[in-house]
């Protein structure tokens, strides 16, 4: 309310000045007199053209410079500071960062999960189950494996990451279109790759499998229809699930 005051009482002094100056610059009538000689009108001042005015110039917003894709490991490595980011170091040991990540967009925006090019995310340990009563169910200690993976996925701050992404766009741009892709646009595919991860589901209590072959396959069919992708994350548990997807939420809304 003060505040308020203060605004409303600047106001009206602001309107009272400027009506004392109008009052003040209009011809007021004279005393019985002699009208004076007509003075000669005053010089026509020259108006000033818009292109006379001096525009300050708006600072042009400095894009970093990109190195070629060839060479582009060293730039992403230095972004993503990893000696602040210790879990990112296995991630940042790999060559052809961005060719890799363009694989993996192009498969997420399908719902596809790009083994061979996350093959060294792979969890130590192998996947438990549990048989209780003629079923066989996921055993909960499956899940921490992933643990390490998630920490490092949402190690980067998502407004760094979704910079970091943005900057390197034309770079992915490039490497879609070694993919094939005639124009590609790598933040719609990453929002469209989001999308299908949010849309993952997370379960809670006991998942049952059957194992009709060799695999285990989910015994729900609404989950064994699931994307190649979805059912990844089904893998990582409801904690990492929950975790993943908060994080997406963030890195989609800083895009």
């Amino acid at each position: 309310m003060q505040s308020r005051t203060i605004v409303i009482i600047a106001v009206i002094v602001v309107l009272a000045v400027l009506g004392a100056i109008w009052w003040w610059q209009q011809p007021q009538p004279l005393p019985e007199a002699p009208p004076p000689a007509a003075a000669p009108p005053p010089p026509i001042q020259p108006q000033t053209k818009h292109e006379d005015l001096e525009v300050p110039a708006t600072p042009a917003v400095q894009q970093p410079e990109l190195p070629s894709l060839d060479d582009s490991d060293a730039y992403v490595r230095t972004e993503l500071e990893p000696d602040t980011n210790p879990q990112l170091s296995q991630w940042l040991e790999q060559k052809d960062l961005i060719r890799r990540f363009a694989v993996v967009v192009d498969n997420a925006t399908t719902g596809d999960y790009p083994r061979r090019q996350l093959g060294f995310l792979a969890p130590p340990g192998k996947f438990k189950v549990l048989e209780q009563d003629d079923r066989i169910i996921v055993d909960p200690a499956s899940y921490d494996r992933f643990n390490s993976f998630v920490d490092a996925a949402v190690s980067v701050d998502p407004a760094q990451a979704a910079t970091i992404l943005k900057q390197i766009a034309p770079l992915m741009t490039q490497a879609m279109k070694e993919l094939g892709e005639t124009s590609p646009d790598p933040v719609a595919a990453i929002h469209k790759g989001i999308q299908i991860a949010l849309a993952t589901p997370v379960l809670e209590g006991d998942v049952e499998l059957v194992q009709p072959k060799v695999f285990y396959l989910y015994a729900d069919p609404k989950l064994e229809k699931l994307l190649p992708l979805q059912k990844q994350l089904l893998r990582m548990g409801p904690h990492n699930v929950e975790r993943i997807k908060a994080y997406l939420r963030q890195v989609d809304t800083q895009l």
